[in-house]
């Protein structure tokens, strides 16, 4: 009882640690911070950055078939069709099954998906260039939000030639 005491501390410190040195847990941390402030970017659109981004992927493409959709997205199919579904339920988009092979879904923006989404890039071009210019001052306070002061640590002392073994 005594050992797993003093072992779940240990644990909470080294797994506190790991995450300040995991710099793929930093890299979502810092794209989920972005990813929120562009969805404020775009909120007077009425997109989500998921769904301006999804838009320009639909638009965009020479094949307008589910799956290829979802691979240049970087998607799995299943995600694809959640995001499709909204833009269906908004009318923004359009799925059907494909004429030249019936085991295929086609997807294309609908008009109104088209207007949409022409009055939505230039809000977020503007959005892009202000946190292009601005990169330092929003991006480096949102990368730094998990680093943790090392006054809470306690401090090395330097070795001396007695205890580091050197004569």
């Amino acid at each position: 009882m005594q050992a797993e005491k003093q072992v779940l501390p240990d644990i909470a410190k080294l797994a506190d640690r790991a995450l300040e040195r995991d710099v793929a847990w930093h890299a979502r941390s810092l794209a989920r911070r972005l990813v929120a402030l562009a969805d404020q970017g775009l909120k007077a659109t009425g997109l989500s950055h998921a769904q301006f981004t999804l838009m320009c992927v639909i638009a965009s493409a020479t094949d307008d078939t589910v799956n290829a959709l979802a691979q240049r997205a970087g998607l799995d199919q299943s995600t694809m069709s959640r995001n499709l579904d909204v833009l269906v339920k908004k009318e923004l988009a359009e799925v059907t099954t494909a004429v030249s092979d019936r085991r295929r879904r086609a997807v294309w923006l609908t008009e109104r998906g088209l207007f949409t989404l022409a009055r939505a890039i230039p809000v977020a071009t503007n959005f892009q260039a202000r946190l292009a210019k601005s990169g330092g001052p929003i991006l480096l306070p949102l990368a730094s939000t998990r680093i943790r002061s090392d006054r809470r640590r306690r401090k090395r002392k330097p070795a001396s030639p007695a205890n580091s073994g050197r004569q």
